[in-house]
Protein backbone atom coordinates (compact mmCIF):
# COMPACT_ATOMS: atom_id res chain seq x y z
CA UNK A 1 0.00 0.00 0.00
CA UNK A 2 1.74 3.08 -1.29
CA UNK A 3 1.89 5.75 1.50
CA UNK A 4 1.00 8.87 0.12
CA UNK A 5 2.04 11.25 2.90
CA UNK A 6 5.42 10.04 2.92
CA UNK A 7 7.48 13.14 3.20
CA UNK A 8 9.60 11.70 -0.17
CA UNK A 9 7.16 11.20 -1.72
CA UNK A 10 5.54 14.28 -1.32
CA UNK A 11 8.67 16.48 -2.49
CA UNK A 12 8.31 13.87 -5.76
CA UNK A 13 4.75 15.31 -6.01
CA UNK A 14 5.51 18.74 -5.36
CA UNK A 15 8.03 18.93 -8.03
CA UNK A 16 5.94 17.18 -10.12
CA UNK A 17 3.59 20.02 -9.62
CA UNK A 18 6.13 22.81 -10.22
CA UNK A 19 7.22 20.93 -13.54
CA UNK A 20 3.30 20.74 -14.90
CA UNK A 21 2.32 24.30 -14.15
CA UNK A 22 5.99 25.59 -15.43
CA UNK A 23 4.71 23.75 -18.89
CA UNK A 24 1.16 25.11 -18.39
CA UNK A 25 2.67 28.72 -18.02
CA UNK A 26 4.43 27.93 -20.95
CA UNK A 27 1.32 27.18 -23.20
CA UNK A 28 -0.86 29.95 -21.44
CA UNK A 29 1.90 33.01 -21.80
CA UNK A 30 2.26 31.52 -26.00
CA UNK A 31 -1.55 31.80 -26.02
CA UNK A 32 -1.78 34.99 -25.39
CA UNK A 33 0.85 36.66 -26.94
CA UNK A 34 0.04 34.82 -30.39
CA UNK A 35 -3.77 36.11 -30.23
CA UNK A 36 -2.82 39.34 -28.46
CA UNK A 37 -3.69 40.84 -32.20
CA UNK A 38 -7.71 40.25 -31.27
CA UNK A 39 -6.97 43.08 -28.09
CA UNK A 40 -5.07 45.13 -30.63
CA UNK A 41 -7.69 45.58 -33.12
CA UNK A 42 -9.84 46.54 -30.72
CA UNK A 43 -7.76 49.03 -29.50
CA UNK A 44 -6.74 50.19 -32.76
CA UNK A 45 -10.50 50.71 -33.88
CA UNK A 46 -10.14 47.24 -36.53
CA UNK A 47 -12.58 44.95 -34.50
CA UNK A 48 -15.91 46.46 -33.00
CA UNK A 49 -15.81 47.35 -29.48
CA UNK A 50 -18.22 45.33 -27.60
CA UNK A 51 -18.20 45.87 -23.66
CA UNK A 52 -18.58 42.03 -23.25
CA UNK A 53 -14.64 42.91 -24.08
CA UNK A 54 -13.97 43.55 -20.27
CA UNK A 55 -14.89 39.83 -19.84
CA UNK A 56 -12.62 38.14 -22.28
CA UNK A 57 -9.97 40.24 -21.15
CA UNK A 58 -10.60 39.22 -17.11
CA UNK A 59 -10.79 35.76 -17.87
CA UNK A 60 -7.33 35.74 -19.88
CA UNK A 61 -5.31 38.18 -17.89
CA UNK A 62 -6.33 37.08 -14.38
CA UNK A 63 -5.66 33.40 -15.37
CA UNK A 64 -1.55 35.03 -16.55
CA UNK A 65 -1.08 36.79 -13.27
CA UNK A 66 -2.09 33.37 -11.45
CA UNK A 67 1.09 31.85 -13.68
CA UNK A 68 2.85 35.07 -12.24
CA UNK A 69 2.27 34.38 -8.57
CA UNK A 70 3.32 30.86 -9.00
CA UNK A 71 6.64 32.13 -10.27
CA UNK A 72 6.88 34.25 -7.27
CA UNK A 73 5.90 31.63 -4.82
CA UNK A 74 8.35 28.82 -6.37
CA UNK A 75 11.42 30.79 -7.93
CA UNK A 76 10.68 34.39 -5.98
CA UNK A 77 11.59 35.46 -2.79
CA UNK A 78 9.49 34.27 0.64
CA UNK A 79 6.67 36.19 0.75
CA UNK A 80 4.14 36.31 3.35
CA UNK A 81 2.01 32.74 3.10
CA UNK A 82 -1.62 33.53 3.76
CA UNK A 83 -2.20 36.22 1.73
CA UNK A 84 -0.06 34.96 -1.03
CA UNK A 85 -2.22 31.82 -0.91
CA UNK A 86 -5.25 33.77 -1.05
CA UNK A 87 -4.39 35.82 -3.77
CA UNK A 88 -3.93 33.29 -5.58
CA UNK A 89 -6.79 31.39 -5.20
CA UNK A 90 -8.60 34.93 -5.91
CA UNK A 91 -7.51 35.30 -9.15
CA UNK A 92 -8.14 31.50 -11.02
CA UNK A 93 -11.48 32.26 -9.00
CA UNK A 94 -11.79 35.62 -10.95
CA UNK A 95 -11.09 33.72 -14.25
CA UNK A 96 -14.12 31.57 -13.69
CA UNK A 97 -16.24 33.93 -13.37
CA UNK A 98 -15.91 35.75 -16.08
CA UNK A 99 -15.88 32.87 -18.37
CA UNK A 100 -18.47 31.86 -17.10
CA UNK A 101 -20.77 35.09 -16.99
CA UNK A 102 -20.43 34.54 -20.71
CA UNK A 103 -22.40 31.67 -20.57
CA UNK A 104 -24.82 33.54 -18.79
CA UNK A 105 -25.05 36.21 -21.79
CA UNK A 106 -25.74 34.00 -24.07
CA UNK A 107 -28.17 32.06 -22.09
CA UNK A 108 -30.25 35.25 -21.57
CA UNK A 109 -29.86 35.72 -25.60
CA UNK A 110 -30.49 32.77 -26.91
CA UNK A 111 -33.94 32.50 -24.43
CA UNK A 112 -35.07 35.37 -25.69
CA UNK A 113 -34.34 37.43 -22.06
CA UNK A 114 -37.02 35.35 -20.52
CA UNK A 115 -37.10 37.02 -17.46
CA UNK A 116 -37.20 33.16 -15.40
CA UNK A 117 -34.76 31.87 -17.29
CA UNK A 118 -32.08 35.15 -17.29
CA UNK A 119 -32.44 35.27 -12.96
CA UNK A 120 -32.22 31.51 -13.04
CA UNK A 121 -28.36 31.81 -14.83
CA UNK A 122 -27.80 35.02 -12.92
CA UNK A 123 -28.76 33.10 -9.44
CA UNK A 124 -26.94 30.06 -10.64
CA UNK A 125 -23.59 31.88 -11.45
CA UNK A 126 -24.02 33.89 -8.28
CA UNK A 127 -24.31 30.70 -6.12
CA UNK A 128 -21.08 29.48 -7.76
CA UNK A 129 -19.24 33.01 -6.82
CA UNK A 130 -20.65 32.56 -3.32
CA UNK A 131 -18.98 29.26 -2.87
CA UNK A 132 -15.75 30.74 -4.62
CA UNK A 133 -16.03 33.21 -2.12
CA UNK A 134 -16.98 31.09 0.69
CA UNK A 135 -13.64 29.13 0.40
CA UNK A 136 -11.46 31.38 -0.52
CA UNK A 137 -11.87 32.95 3.36
CA UNK A 138 -11.81 29.54 4.82
CA UNK A 139 -8.53 28.68 2.68
CA UNK A 140 -5.22 28.49 5.24
CA UNK A 141 -1.83 28.31 4.58
CA UNK A 142 1.71 27.96 5.94
CA UNK A 143 4.85 27.73 4.68
CA UNK A 144 6.85 24.24 4.51
CA UNK A 145 10.20 23.99 4.91
CA UNK A 146 10.55 20.84 2.91
CA UNK A 147 9.58 22.30 -0.70
CA UNK A 148 10.47 25.44 0.62
CA UNK A 149 7.49 27.36 -0.24
CA UNK A 150 4.26 28.31 0.82
CA UNK A 151 1.23 25.64 0.78
CA UNK A 152 -2.24 25.05 1.23
CA UNK A 153 -3.37 23.04 4.33
CA UNK A 154 -6.38 21.31 4.45
CA UNK A 155 -7.13 21.14 0.15
CA UNK A 156 -9.73 18.59 0.87
CA UNK A 157 -11.98 21.52 1.96
CA UNK A 158 -12.02 22.45 -0.99
CA UNK A 159 -14.86 19.62 -2.28
CA UNK A 160 -17.78 21.72 -1.85
CA UNK A 161 -16.62 24.36 -3.82
CA UNK A 162 -15.04 22.00 -6.77
CA UNK A 163 -18.94 20.18 -6.88
CA UNK A 164 -20.76 23.54 -6.77
CA UNK A 165 -18.59 25.31 -9.44
CA UNK A 166 -19.12 21.96 -11.84
CA UNK A 167 -22.83 22.11 -10.94
CA UNK A 168 -22.79 25.41 -11.78
CA UNK A 169 -21.36 25.34 -15.42
CA UNK A 170 -23.03 22.16 -16.50
CA UNK A 171 -26.39 23.63 -15.87
CA UNK A 172 -25.58 26.98 -17.42
CA UNK A 173 -24.50 25.05 -20.64
CA UNK A 174 -27.45 22.36 -20.50
CA UNK A 175 -29.67 25.26 -19.85
CA UNK A 176 -27.86 27.06 -23.10
CA UNK A 177 -28.41 23.73 -25.05
CA UNK A 178 -32.05 23.35 -24.18
CA UNK A 179 -32.81 27.13 -25.04
CA UNK A 180 -30.81 26.07 -28.93
CA UNK A 181 -32.46 22.83 -29.30
CA UNK A 182 -35.98 24.25 -28.94
CA UNK A 183 -35.52 25.77 -32.32
CA UNK A 184 -33.05 23.17 -33.84
CA UNK A 185 -35.70 22.67 -36.85
CA UNK A 186 -36.22 26.09 -37.71
CA UNK A 187 -33.65 27.01 -40.28
CA UNK A 188 -31.31 28.25 -37.58
CA UNK A 189 -29.20 31.07 -38.66
CA UNK A 190 -24.83 30.30 -39.02
CA UNK A 191 -24.53 32.29 -35.83
CA UNK A 192 -27.10 29.95 -34.24
CA UNK A 193 -24.93 26.90 -35.55
CA UNK A 194 -22.10 28.37 -34.31
CA UNK A 195 -23.69 28.69 -30.51
CA UNK A 196 -24.66 24.91 -30.66
CA UNK A 197 -21.08 23.50 -31.74
CA UNK A 198 -19.18 25.78 -28.92
CA UNK A 199 -21.76 25.06 -26.82
CA UNK A 200 -21.43 21.13 -27.06
CA UNK A 201 -17.54 21.85 -27.04
CA UNK A 202 -18.01 24.05 -24.01
CA UNK A 203 -19.89 21.36 -22.08
CA UNK A 204 -16.78 18.59 -23.37
CA UNK A 205 -14.51 21.28 -21.91
CA UNK A 206 -15.60 21.67 -18.73
CA UNK A 207 -16.22 18.05 -17.59
CA UNK A 208 -12.43 17.40 -18.90
CA UNK A 209 -11.74 20.19 -16.91
CA UNK A 210 -13.12 19.90 -13.62
CA UNK A 211 -14.47 16.29 -13.27
CA UNK A 212 -10.80 15.00 -12.53
CA UNK A 213 -10.31 17.83 -9.83
CA UNK A 214 -13.22 16.76 -8.25
CA UNK A 215 -12.25 12.89 -8.45
CA UNK A 216 -8.92 13.54 -6.82
CA UNK A 217 -10.07 15.65 -4.48
CA UNK A 218 -12.84 12.42 -3.14
CA UNK A 219 -9.79 10.56 -3.31
CA UNK A 220 -8.33 12.62 -0.99
CA UNK A 221 -4.38 11.32 -1.71
CA UNK A 222 -2.62 14.18 0.14
CA UNK A 223 -2.77 18.10 -0.31
CA UNK A 224 -0.40 17.97 -3.47
CA UNK A 225 -2.32 15.73 -5.26
CA UNK A 226 -5.59 17.55 -4.23
CA UNK A 227 -4.36 20.54 -6.35
CA UNK A 228 -2.43 19.04 -9.11
CA UNK A 229 -4.90 19.78 -11.47
CA UNK A 230 -6.68 22.73 -10.23
CA UNK A 231 -4.33 24.92 -12.67
CA UNK A 232 -4.29 22.97 -15.71
CA UNK A 233 -8.37 23.12 -15.36
CA UNK A 234 -9.10 26.74 -14.89
CA UNK A 235 -5.86 27.29 -17.74
CA UNK A 236 -8.14 24.70 -20.25
CA UNK A 237 -11.66 26.72 -19.29
CA UNK A 238 -9.74 30.58 -19.77
CA UNK A 239 -8.32 28.77 -23.27
CA UNK A 240 -11.70 27.23 -24.49
CA UNK A 241 -13.96 30.84 -23.18
CA UNK A 242 -11.38 33.04 -24.87
CA UNK A 243 -11.40 31.25 -28.22
CA UNK A 244 -14.94 31.04 -28.89
CA UNK A 245 -15.87 34.47 -27.71
CA UNK A 246 -12.98 35.50 -30.38
CA UNK A 247 -14.73 32.70 -32.69
CA UNK A 248 -18.11 34.42 -32.12
CA UNK A 249 -17.01 38.18 -32.48
CA UNK A 250 -16.39 37.48 -36.19
CA UNK A 251 -20.17 36.93 -37.00
CA UNK A 252 -21.73 39.89 -34.32
CA UNK A 253 -21.61 38.84 -30.26
CA UNK A 254 -24.49 36.99 -29.24
CA UNK A 255 -24.99 39.19 -25.74
CA UNK A 256 -24.87 42.46 -28.49
CA UNK A 257 -27.90 41.09 -30.62
CA UNK A 258 -31.41 41.32 -29.97
CA UNK A 259 -34.22 39.21 -30.53
CA UNK A 260 -36.60 41.96 -31.89
CA UNK A 261 -35.93 45.24 -33.19
CA UNK A 262 -36.71 47.67 -30.48
CA UNK A 263 -40.01 49.91 -30.78
CA UNK A 264 -40.58 53.23 -29.43
CA UNK A 265 -42.74 55.70 -30.64
CA UNK A 266 -44.29 53.59 -33.03
CA UNK A 267 -40.87 53.47 -35.04
CA UNK A 268 -38.16 50.98 -35.00
CA UNK A 269 -34.84 52.02 -34.29
CA UNK A 270 -33.65 50.01 -37.99
CA UNK A 271 -36.78 52.59 -39.65
CA UNK A 272 -35.33 55.70 -37.62
CA UNK A 273 -31.87 55.18 -39.06
CA UNK A 274 -32.87 54.14 -42.47
CA UNK A 275 -35.40 56.71 -42.39
CA UNK A 276 -32.31 59.36 -42.46
CA UNK A 277 -30.01 57.03 -44.66
CA UNK A 278 -28.01 55.42 -42.01
CA UNK A 279 -26.89 52.16 -42.15
CA UNK A 280 -27.39 51.24 -38.53
CA UNK A 281 -26.25 47.42 -38.41
CA UNK A 282 -25.03 46.86 -41.87
CA UNK A 283 -25.24 44.03 -44.03
CA UNK A 284 -27.45 41.81 -41.95
CA UNK A 285 -31.05 40.30 -43.27
CA UNK A 286 -33.72 40.94 -40.57
CA UNK A 287 -36.72 38.91 -40.84
CA UNK A 288 -39.91 40.58 -41.74
CA UNK A 289 -41.14 42.88 -38.50
CA UNK A 290 -44.83 41.61 -39.53
CA UNK A 291 -44.70 38.03 -40.47
CA UNK A 292 -48.26 36.24 -40.76
CA UNK A 293 -48.53 32.96 -39.52
CA UNK A 294 -47.10 31.31 -36.85
CA UNK A 295 -44.40 33.22 -34.34
CA UNK A 296 -40.97 33.33 -36.02
CA UNK A 297 -38.38 31.01 -34.13
CA UNK A 298 -35.42 33.26 -31.75
CA UNK A 299 -32.74 32.33 -34.72
CA UNK A 300 -34.97 34.24 -37.25
CA UNK A 301 -35.43 37.01 -34.96
CA UNK A 302 -31.66 37.35 -33.73
CA UNK A 303 -30.05 40.41 -35.27
CA UNK A 304 -26.56 40.24 -35.73
CA UNK A 305 -24.80 43.44 -35.33
CA UNK A 306 -22.43 43.69 -37.85
CA UNK A 307 -21.19 47.62 -36.95
CA UNK A 308 -21.21 49.34 -34.08
CA UNK A 309 -24.46 51.76 -34.14
CA UNK A 310 -23.90 55.61 -33.66
CA UNK A 311 -24.79 57.31 -30.50
CA UNK A 312 -28.38 58.38 -31.44
CA UNK A 313 -29.33 54.69 -32.28
CA UNK A 314 -27.64 53.67 -29.01
CA UNK A 315 -29.76 55.96 -27.02
CA UNK A 316 -32.64 54.25 -28.76
CA UNK A 317 -32.07 51.19 -27.66
CA UNK A 318 -32.01 52.06 -24.24
CA UNK A 319 -35.66 52.84 -24.55
CA UNK A 320 -36.46 49.43 -24.57
CA UNK A 321 -35.73 48.32 -21.40
CA UNK A 322 -33.18 47.21 -19.09
CA UNK A 323 -31.85 44.19 -20.80
CA UNK A 324 -30.88 46.54 -23.51
CA UNK A 325 -28.49 48.33 -21.43
CA UNK A 326 -26.54 45.19 -20.37
CA UNK A 327 -26.77 43.17 -22.95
Amino acid sequence: MVNWHNPSLLLNDYVALIKLNHALAGIFIWETVTTLGFELDVLRGKQHYRWTIWLYLGTRYTNLLTFIIFFIDTDGPRAPCLPFIATSFALPCASWAFASFIIVLRVTAIWNRNIVVSLLAVGVWAGGLASNMRYLVMVKSAFNPLVNACVVAHTHDALANSITVLVVDIVLLLTMLIGLLRHANKNPSGVWNLLYQQCIIWIVVAAIAEIPIMVFLILDLNDVWNEMLAVPGITILSIAASRMYRSLSKHGSITESVSVLPQFSGVSVRDSAQSRGVNTFGPVRFASATQSGSARSPADQVLQVESVPNMKTRLARLHSGMFSLFM
